[in-house]
């Protein structure tokens, strides 16, 4: 009965039904569950454009920082949908949550500053991001999928998943003969889009946050358009209370698409002190990251 309720408090929150939402929250509609359509009501409402919808839902205790099934947060959906006055609504209500995506200014400076931390940690000048690229998804005008070489098809794919689009990650970036394995936490093999849809949701139900640390990453050209990375990051995150020591993945490319990935990371329910977790993983925080 509860998620019939949710279905309901859906609908009512995508047509702008205050009344109705009202109701059904008395009735015991789980505010913040994904519906049938794998969206929060919240969602609904954002992409709708419904602010006074948005407000309540709020301030019944909806909570913002629920991903859809693609990993795909409020905010961004309600960009994509064109409401950009309620995500930054959104952004203003919540100051202290961590905005991925550029096309809001809180979201360009953060983007801007992982990218620096992240050139500042690969040590190799030939394996760092290119300063083109990072323009290119600040814009968003990513420009052609064919003919890229291995660094630009990796670093393309970092700055999409920090920013949290991965639907056009996988579109761009991804075989559709995709070989995945994810060891540690999941111990899974994952084929295809479908396989990496699924392995997304999987890391999403454990790592709330696409803010994660690169500690080095080493590119590999081996023709124009194939190569291979090897990438070490860790994760932490005091809000949530878990941590990753042991991020290393592995990336084979061929024709500008990733064709296979080696993932490893054990998810832990705890928080060591930071210094700590930063010199078992290797990462020196400059002050951006602090």
């Amino acid at each position: 009965m509860a998620q019939l309720y949710s279905n309901h408090l859906t609908a009512a929150a995508v047509i702008g039904d205050l009344a109705k939402i009202r109701y059904l929250i008395d009735q015991g509609a789980e505010i913040s569950a994904r519906g049938d359509d794998e969206v929060t009501p919240l969602m609904g409402a954002a992409m709708a454009g419904n602010g006074d919808v948005v407000t309540l839902l709020l301030d019944e205790g909806a909570n913002v920082r629920i991903r859809d099934v693609h990993g795909q947060t409020v905010i961004k959906l309600a960009l994509d949908h064109g409401q950009s006055h309620i995500a930054q609504a959104l952004a203003d209500r919540h100051p202290d949550m961590v905005i991925t995506d550029p096309r809001l200014p809180k979201g360009e400076a953060w983007l801007r500053a992982q990218f620096r931390s992240i050139t500042d940690h690969v040590k190799d000048d030939s394996s760092k991001p290119n300063t083109a690229l990072v323009e290119r998804l600040i814009s968003g005008n990513l420009g052609p999928v064919e003919n890229r070489n291995a660094s630009d098809v990796y670093w393309e794919h970092i700055g999409l998943c920090l920013i949290g689009n991965r639907p056009l990650d996988i579109k761009r970036n991804y075989s559709k003969d995709l070989r995945q394995c994810r060891m540690g936490t999941f111990n899974r093999f994952f084929e295809g889009h479908n396989g990496i849809r699924q392995s997304i949701e999987l890391l999403h139900s454990k790592l709330p946050t696409t803010q994660y640390d690169i500690v080095e990453t080493v590119v590999r050209q081996t023709n124009i358009t194939d190569g291979w990375v090897t990438e070490r990051w860790g994760y932490y995150d005091p809000e949530n209370q878990i941590q990753v020591t042991d991020g290393i993945d592995t990336f084979l490319i061929e024709n500008s698409k990733i064709v296979v990935k080696w993932a490893n990371y054990t998810v832990e329910d705890k928080l060591d002190d930071p210094q700590s977790v930063y010199e078992k993983i290797g990462f020196r925080p400059s002050r951006d990251d602090s």
